[in-house]
């Protein structure tokens, strides 16, 4: 029992690897509750920063979630969406929020969605910058030859919709590569899931 308490004591240390793998078979257990991690809080401020260096506004919408605030995230989205929930929502366990590195972002006021010129504004931002402040797009636009033909409404390729206001902190050099293979090309498969690890 001893030796169990000192490995999850160790691993909470530690932390998961920046490049840990979270889908909807890799989860977390419901005791990992890292918070946000500076690493990731300090590269949102310096990307912030750029942004409004270019006119761009932008602010936190959602940071770190623990297992329980998740697990009532996805409760309140079922009993909205029902059978859709699964298309957009994580299960507890299995969000990248529980992390610690990953956030979601839009305009100041204007809340999350593609639908606000201003947000479209953010988001292409986004998409051509975020990597250089070790970012990547968990969930880039997808296009496909077959229905749905992409997956800002259903998931194609990506497992959940395109969400271009979630981003998720690896670090520099692993965000340059994944952007550098070419993940935001909609047509093709490259994903930065491609890129993580499962962790034990």
């Amino acid at each position: 029992m001893l030796i169990l308490q000192l490995y999850v004591a160790l691993l909470l240390l530690l932390g998961a690897p920046l490049d840990t793998l979270l889908d909807r078979e890799h989860g977390l257990p419901s005791w990992y509750d890292p918070g946000m991690r500076e690493e990731a809080f300090d590269a949102w401020i310096a990307l912030q920063g750029a942004a409004i260096d270019e006119s761009i506004k932008t602010t936190l919408f959602s940071g770190y979630r623990s297992y329980e605030y998740q697990a009532v995230i996805y409760a309140r989205e079922a009993l909205k969406h029902k059978s859709g929930v699964n298309l957009y929502t994580a299960r507890p366990g299995y969000s990248e929020h529980q992390l610690g590195t990953a956030i979601d972002v839009a305009w100041p006021g204007v809340g999350l969605g593609v639908h606000d010129p201003r947000n479209k504004r953010l988001y292409t931002w986004l998409a051509e910058n975020a990597h250089i402040y070790g970012f990547v797009l968990s969930y880039p636009y997808k296009s496909a030859e077959v229905w749905p033909y992409h997956n800002r409404w259903m998931p194609v390729v990506t497992e959940y919709i395109h969400e271009p206001w979630h981003l998720r902190y690896v670090g520099v050099a692993l965000a340059k590569k994944i952007y550098d293979a070419g993940y935001l090309d909609p047509a093709s498969p490259v994903l930065p899931q491609h890129f993580y690890h499962p962790w034990p």
